[in-house]
């Protein structure tokens, strides 16, 4: 009985080694497949972003080619920032261009919280508006990127506060790349 017993025990051991293995592997492939998939959304979502321009009048030159620029220094973003990014690119192809800018600057506001909180000289509320007044007193991000943030914050706030938000396309385009601008800045 008792050399039963240390058999079982045994094979339960090697059981519980090879199926810890096993999901190591498992996920290994699970993270491979969202980077793939990480990159592939964002090169679609940033295409997206290129011929929502092009398409509009009086768009700045100079924009479409900080967005070729953004496209060929694609990296990986967090998980949770791709997810959010497919949910911006979603209300794109639904024609919610507000409803993206609001999530847009949800996850801009995220990653300035993440490297607010690391950053001891930071004592506000952490709030959209104190926490780009501090990135851009780091020099996290530049003061055109400042700017372009406020426009951010403040179609966010119609978006979330105020009844069928209506905006200029090429104003929505403007912010959306500038929400894409800080992402990558703030990474």
């Amino acid at each position: 009985m008792f050399w039963l017993v240390i058999a079982v025990l045994g094979l339960l051991i090697a059981w519980l080694f090879n199926d810890k293995h096993n999901r190591a592997i498992k996920t290994d492939r699970i993270i491979k497949k969202l980077r793939k998939d990480n990159y592939d959304t964002k090169k679609a979502y940033l295409s997206l972003l290129e011929k929502y321009l092009k398409t509009q009048q009086n768009v700045d030159l100079g924009i479409i080619a900080e967005l070729e620029k953004l496209k060929t220094s694609i990296d990986t973003l967090d998980f949770t920032v791709h997810i959010e990014l497919e949910t911006v690119i979603s209300n794109l192809n639904e024609g919610r261009t507000t409803e993206a800018v609001r999530v847009l600057a949800k996850v801009v506001e995220n990653k300035l919280k993440e490297k607010a909180n690391k950053d001891e000289s930071f004592k506000g509320k952490p709030m959209l508006h104190n926490l780009l007044e501090h990135a851009k007193k780091c020099s996290w991000i530049t003061l055109r990127q400042f700017e372009n943030a406020m426009l951010l914050k403040v179609i966010r706030n119609k978006e979330s506060h105020d009844l069928a938000v209506q905006e200029e396309t090429k104003t929505l385009g403007l912010t959306i790349f500038s929400g894409i601008d800080l992402i990558y800045a703030l990474k």
